[in-house]
């Protein structure tokens, strides 16, 4: 019977070039970590430095769709993209594992669940289309920062994700300091507000129901209800959930109730 099983030649010719495709792949990984460094170092951030970083990363790590985001008042705000995310600007709530993953003191870790909200491609709850998900956190001295995320029909190596975490840090460093720049808040707003309202629009980030806020103000649900009203109104707010997030951009925190 003939014998179908690889020959030591054959063996050795495939093994020279898996070593060969990783080390070319290896390079063009340093390569990109030491021009963003080079650019960061020259420039400064910008807009343009992030989407061409982004555009880099898709094209050496396989990933189809990808975007970088910026922390904003309890959002990610969409700075770079690719594929199926939202367009730069767009406004994501930080709610349910957006929020965990980017709760202070921020973990050195990867999360791969799947979150609809910062794509537009849905994808089978049981992700039958063989897309995998990488989430890794923007941070800078265990504060959060931001977010990177890419969904790519290949697994990415040991190699790769430390890369990406690489990354990830020196993205953290230059956004913390760009915010830190543009910090100062405008509330001005809260002019509009009359105390009490103040007192309500300060606990929305707590996600307390009306019931619960009247008992920590002293007043019925009903009164809640009308100042929640009063307060959406005058800022020009469509919800209750949009009111939380300007509560958070004005410095009031989840923990206040």
């Amino acid at each position: 019977m003939p014998n179908d099983s690889p020959t030591p030649a054959t063996d050795s010719a495939f093994a020279l070039r898996s070593a060969l495709k990783q080390n070319q792949a290896q390079i063009a990984q340093d390569k990109l970590f030491e021009k963003f460094g080079q650019q960061l170092f020259v420039s400064g951030w910008s807009t343009e430095l992030l989407q061409w970083l982004l555009d880099e990363i898709c094209l050496q790590f396989g990933a189809q769709h990808g975007l970088i985001s910026q922390q904003h008042g309890g959002a990610l705000k969409i700075l770079a993209q690719r594929g199926k995310s939202f367009p730069v600007g767009a406004r994501i709530p930080m709610l349910g594992a957006l929020g965990q993953w980017l709760k202070e003191p921020i973990r050195f870790e990867v999360h791969q669940q799947y979150v609809p909200s910062l794509w537009t491609l849905q994808l089978p709850a049981e992700n039958q289309t063989g897309m995998l998900c990488y989430h890794f956190p923007i941070a800078c001295q265990q504060r959060a920062v931001g977010l990177m995320a890419l969904l790519t029909g290949n697994p990415l190596s040991h190699n790769s994700l430390q890369i990406l975490y690489s990354l990830c840090g020196m993205l953290g460093f230059a956004l913390y300091g760009q915010a830190q720049a543009t910090s100062v808040i405008d509330d001005s707003y809260l002019q509009k507000l009359t105390p009490r309202e103040r007192e309500v629009f300060a606990l929305l980030p707590s996600g307390a129901s009306n019931a619960l806020l009247a008992t920590k103000l002293g007043i019925s649900p009903g009164t809640v209800k009308i100042h929640i009203e009063r307060i959406l109104s005058k800022l020009d707010l469509n919800d209750r959930t949009q009111a939380a997030v300007k509560a958070v951009e004005a410095g009031f925190k989840s923990g206040g109730l």
